[in-house]
């Protein structure tokens, strides 16, 4: 699936490339929104949210360049749910977590266990299988799937964006789950 560039997004990599500050303001004019957004559905906090934001567009100053982003919303999201993650992560608290980033990571839980110790190559394999079983969902599911596991969207959330309701989301949910625990054990990925 590629993504054609808009005018903005290339202007602000431009700028990002010159080293102008004014391109990151415009990132944060035209995603800070849904990056704050989806920083405080995983912290739990919008003080911590808005630092992730921040820590984020520090996140890419320092890469742009070399990295030459070509879809920028992505791009920043994955830097924002990542800072967002590790500040979870540090306060190791379930308490201070945001209630659905728990939720949908116990979900998961059943088809995802941690691999033991620091095995990298146990990591990739697992992301990219699971990168492919994405990549095998209609365009519905993959919407699905993602808002829950990337975006931490609550089911009631994702129902109202995909048009059903909260059952059949939840159902549709555990479906694709199902799936992901078969194409796993397929893969010989321990569960």
């Amino acid at each position: 699936m590629s993504h054609k560039m808009n005018r903005d997004e290339r202007k602000i990599i431009v700028g990002l490339h010159r080293r102008e500050e004014s391109a990151l303001s415009e990132v944060y004019r035209i995603y800070g929104r849904m990056l704050r957004s989806m920083a405080e559905r995983i912290t739990g906090n919008p003080l911590d949210a808005e630092e992730c934001v921040n820590d984020a567009l520090l996140d890419l100053w320092n890469a742009v360049p070399p990295d030459d982003p070509t879809h920028l919303a992505a791009y920043v999201s994955a830097l924002v749910r990542r800072r967002a993650i590790d500040r979870v992560r540090y306060y190791t608290a379930h308490q201070r977590a945001g209630r659905e980033y728990v939720q949908s990571i116990e979900e998961l839980s059943d088809c995802l266990s941690d691999p033991d110790g620091e095995d990298w190559g146990e990591i990739l394999t697992i992301r990219d299988c699971v990168q492919k079983f994405v990549d095998t969902l209609d365009a519905r599911d993959r919407r699905i799937f993602l808002l829950r596991y990337y975006r931490f969207e609550s089911v009631e959330a994702i129902a109202e964006l995909c048009g059903m309701s909260a059952a059949a989301t939840g159902m549709r949910l555990m479906r694709i789950r199902k799936r992901l625990n078969q194409m796993l054990t397929k893969n010989g990925i321990q569960i």
